[in-house]
């Protein structure tokens, strides 16, 4: 088993092949941008930290999500999103984002709170999400979708259970461990990766898009694209429910977007 659930005999989705290569070098231009904001001295390198603390717990997620702790994975996925709040923050005009990363940095303010100064005054000059979404309601969807995974609970617990096989009467035959893989739970957890770096190039091209990340930008939105048209999203709308632990496909179906 390799990446996203996929084996070597697998024809990798687009939407695998276009976030791995986005991935890092985005995070790369991310870093070198967050450099040349403006804030005061004291919040200077609050973009560039939380940018790499989502790189760090990017990086951490893929290697738990591919031993098989889809658990530990997601709940990583959660602390990603709410860095690149804190980023993009980073990146607006000073008299926007130093009151905001002042009192975030002061323990006065909230993710929440960030994000909705930021569907207030920045969200709306965004292109749409995924499908015809404003970005507002693509966020709020991921929001929704990862939200129940920043405490150890039975939903949280869901992932952590695996459906090997199918009896006779077709009832799931499931199991648990500490390193069990799921192929299907894997690659759910790899298309949040790719969408992490979809909106990180997002980001970026409505920030100020410098040479590098327009040189990026068929690929980035290819990549969206691509992660619209998956099996595992089922298009606008409430998709954030599309992400709990359990999900099945009718007889005949495939998850596999191939």
């Amino acid at each position: 088993m390799v990446d996203g659930g996929y084996t070597a005999q697998d024809e990798k989705p687009d939407w695998f092949l276009l976030g791995e290569e986005l991935m890092w070098p985005l995070v790369g231009i991310g870093c070198a941008t967050a450099r040349t904001n403006s804030l005061p001295v004291e919040l200077y390198a609050l973009p560039e930290l939380a940018l790499c603390h989502h790189a760090s717990c990017l990086r951490t997620s893929i290697f738990a999500n591919g031993e098989g702790c889809h658990s530990a994975a997601i709940c990583l996925v959660r602390q990603s999103i709410e860095a690149l709040t804190v980023y993009e923050v980073g990146l607006q005009p000073p008299d926007f984002a130093a009151p905001l990363l002042s009192a975030w940095n002061d323990g006065e303010m909230k993710q929440g709170e960030l994000r909705r100064a930021l569907q207030r005054d920045v969200w709306p000059a965004y292109e749409q999400g995924l499908w015809d979404e404003n970005w507002a309601e693509f966020y709020s969807n991921l929001t929704r979708a990862v939200q129940p995974y920043a405490h150890y609970t039975p939903k949280l617990q869901g992932w952590q259970f695996v459906t090997v096989a199918n009896d006779d009467a077709g009832k799931a035959l499931i199991t648990f461990g500490l390193e069990t893989q799921d192929p299907l739970k894997m690659t759910r957890v790899a298309l949040l990766h790719m969408l992490l770096s979809w909106m990180l190039g997002r980001i970026l091209l409505a920030h100020d898009g410098n040479a590098d990340v327009l040189e990026r930008r068929a690929t980035i939105c290819l990549l969206g694209r691509a992660l619209g048209q998956s099996r595992l999203l089922w298009g606008r709308g409430e998709w954030w429910a599309q992400l709990s632990p359990h999900m099945f496909f009718k007889p005949g179906h495939d998850w596999r977007d191939t």
